[in-house]
């Protein structure tokens, strides 16, 4: 390696460093900051980089070992179980959008046929690294639409291999007619290397961990991955395509994990020099220049990818919130789609005016994934108000009229809710979005519906107005949102427990009006700390009373102004809570009168209500004899209430 080499990337990775940094305080996505660092550094920023090709063989590199771990990230087992979403939402998203861009650029004669259907391919990828990032800073990965974004993302970078192998055809090296004929061949070398790397690199890596080196694995992770591009490369196959398919020979063995760590820095290190030498290329002068065509595309792509995606899941009867998130999440172009400008470029299909504008509105694409991500709550919930709800999949049975809980969501945690309920003997009703689950909850006498739990049809439908209380059991943090604001226009004094994942996630909640927020982060932790102190030899009345401190001065911390000292709150506030007794035929207390019991003199806790029957007592007179299923609501710190509770039971 030259001396000049050894600068250039000295320049360009320390440039990147403070760019990516810098950027990253104000939600640039990584990749976009390295395209932007290129343009720094290259000959029409900075001129850091005199000859961009300097790095390009080092960035063939970096795009090899990009696929390479794409592969290990593919999980046949995971394909199996979102099929359906893959095939119909995946295919059919590509296609429409491969087949409207075609269709833009040929009728106004734009470009040719060949180069259409390559921009069309090149428009239709999505960024993977962008859309999971910002869905994961959202926590929405595991939401409806984030699963369905999920599934079309693994789609497209499986269909980049695909688009890869016809560039060829497009660009005249392979006669149309001989196409199929290529990709037979294609698919024969691909089983070959697919085969070959079967029987050859699972044993070469059992071989390593044998030799108890752990610094050859990776070399041999290097080799795996270059070795099996060059064998696609000698069978007249892109490089790329042969990283990918090593990647994907491993994916399911017990190396992928491990292999995935040890790969992941080194093809950070040199596939960022891809994003860098892309940037480099950029003509900034003719991107101003020609500013108007760029924001015309850039609105292009957005709206058109957004629109097409969302029309595609509508007619697959997905709800229109979540088909319009989905849209707006896969709205830019991808990583992997300058792979395949690139294929293009070398094959003659793009011409170099036409590549700065496509780099440029890429970039922009990107940058703009954050905004697009926060505005498509708003969006959808437009868009869903004015188009009707699919119908249930599947005769739903009918309604509680009142006085049942409506339980919002059928996962687990809305499983358990509905089997307590049910062995309670209180009726309840289930919305739920997935139509599968809906089905199998249906043939086995569930009270559930197929609805939006944001759709204020939906949930008055469900009997809202008239329940004793809802329960939000979502994954979807803007979701569960939404139903406290629907339930708390239909019925403002309903009780409403909503269950979240973070703790910051309860603030908002909370100030939307729900009852009671269950905060997912802060209980598991109590759970792993309770076992923790059961381990240590900590006597469980300890352990029970450590634990509820802690929820109780997390809960306080939450519901708090974030400006208020907290011993500033009252004492009462501070200490104490409110705990349930209900009693039973054989309890001391029952035939006495509240101030017989003494409960405040003996213990300190106090009675503040009693419900018995369908009659609700607060602040019930001291006179008030009890009776056996009187449910007291006593109040106090939690060690006076567990006297009054021995109290009640035992006497003095």
């Amino acid at each position: 390696m030259n001396s000049v080499l050894i600068q250039e990337l000295l320049a360009v990775y320390a440039l990147g460093l403070v760019m990516v940094i810098g950027l990253g305080r104000l939600r640039v996505p990584p990749v976009v900051s390295l395209i932007l660092t290129g343009l720094l550094a290259g000959p029409s920023g900075l001129g850091l980089v005199a000859d961009p090709e300097h790095l390009d063989e080092l960035a063939e590199v970096g795009v090899g070992l990009l696929l390479f771990t794409v592969g290990l990230e593919f999980s046949v087992t995971e394909l199996r179980r979102i099929w359906k979403t893959v095939l119909a939402g995946g295919a059919l998203q590509m296609t429409a959008t491969v087949i409207a861009v075609t269709a833009l650029a040929t009728g106004l004669g734009l470009v040719a046929l060949p180069t259409a259907l390559l921009l069309g391919a090149f428009v239709a990828m999505s960024s993977t690294a962008v859309v999971i990032r910002g869905l994961g800073e959202r926590n929405e990965i595991d939401a409806p639409h984030g699963r369905l974004t999920v599934g079309v993302l693994l789609f497209q970078d499986l269909a980049v291999v695909v688009a890869l192998l016809l560039v060829p055809a497009l660009s005249g090296q392979v006669l149309l007619a001989d196409v199929p004929a290529e990709l037979g061949r294609a698919v024969v070398a691909l089983a070959a290397v697919g085969v070959i790397g079967r029987l050859l690199l699972p044993p070469m890596l059992r071989t390593v961990i044998r030799a108890r080196r752990r610094e050859v694995f990776p070399f041999a992770l290097l080799l795996a991955s270059v070795g099996t591009a060059w064998l696609c490369s000698l069978l007249g196959l892109p490089t790329a395509v042969g990283a990918f398919f090593g990647g994907l020979v491993l994916a399911e063995s017990e190396f992928s994990h491990q292999a995935h760590a040890e790969i992941r820095p080194v093809r950070d290190l040199l596939a960022s020099l891809f994003f860098i030498s892309l940037g480099m290329i950029i003509d900034l002068g003719a991107m101003v220049a020609r500013l108007d065509v760029l924001a015309l595309v850039v609105v292009g792509i957005i709206v058109g990818k957004g629109l097409i995606t969302s029309v595609i899941f509508l007619g697959l009867r997905q709800p229109a919130r979540i088909s319009v998130l989905t849209g707006l999440a896969l709205a830019q172009v991808g990583e992997f789609s300058f792979i395949l400008g690139r294929a293009g470029i070398e094959a003659g299909l793009i011409r170099p005016a036409l590549w700065q504008l496509l780099l440029g509105a890429s970039a922009v694409t990107m940058l703009l994934t954050p905004a697009a991500l926060a505005v498509a709550p708003r969006v959808a919930a437009a868009v869903a108000r004015l188009l009707p709800q699919p119908g249930d999949p599947g005769s739903s049975p009918a309604r509680p009229r009142r006085g049942h809980v409506v339980v919002l969501g059928y996962g687990l945690g809305g499983q358990l809710i509905a089997a307590a309920l049910r062995n309670a003997e209180r009726p309840y009703f289930v919305l739920e979005l997935n139509g599968g689950t809906v089905l199998g909850a249906l043939a086995a006498g569930v009270p559930i519906a197929y609805g939006d739990a944001t759709n204020p049809a939906a949930l008055e439908a469900a009997g809202v107005a008239h329940a004793a209380a809802v329960v939000i059991i979502l994954t979807d943090p803007e979701a569960s949102r939404s139903a406290v604001r629907v339930v708390r226009a239909l019925s403002p004094g309903i009780p409403v427990v909503v269950r979240t994942r973070y703790r910051l996630e309860a603030e908002r909640l909370k100030a939307l009006g729900a009852t009671v927020v269950v905060v997912e982060e802060l209980e598991a932790s109590l759970e792993v700390l309770g076992q923790l102190l059961a381990r240590l030899g900590l006597a469980g009345n300890r352990i029970e009373a450590t634990l509820e401190t802690l929820r109780h001065e997390a809960v306080v911390r939450t519901l708090r102004a974030p400006d208020t000292p907290l011993g500033d709150l009252p004492a009462l506030l501070r200490d104490a809570s409110v705990a349930t007794d209900e009693l039973g035929a054989g309890d001391w207390a029952v035939g006495r009168t509240i101030a017989e019991t003494a409960l405040r003199a003996e213990t300190g806790a106090s009675v503040v209500g009693v419900v018995r029957g369908e009659a609700h007592l607060a602040g019930p007179s001291p006179e008030l004899r009890l009776e056996a299923g009187d449910l007291l609501y006593l109040i106090g710190p939690r060690e006076t209430v567990e006297r009054a509770r021995a109290r009640l039971r035992q006497g003095p």
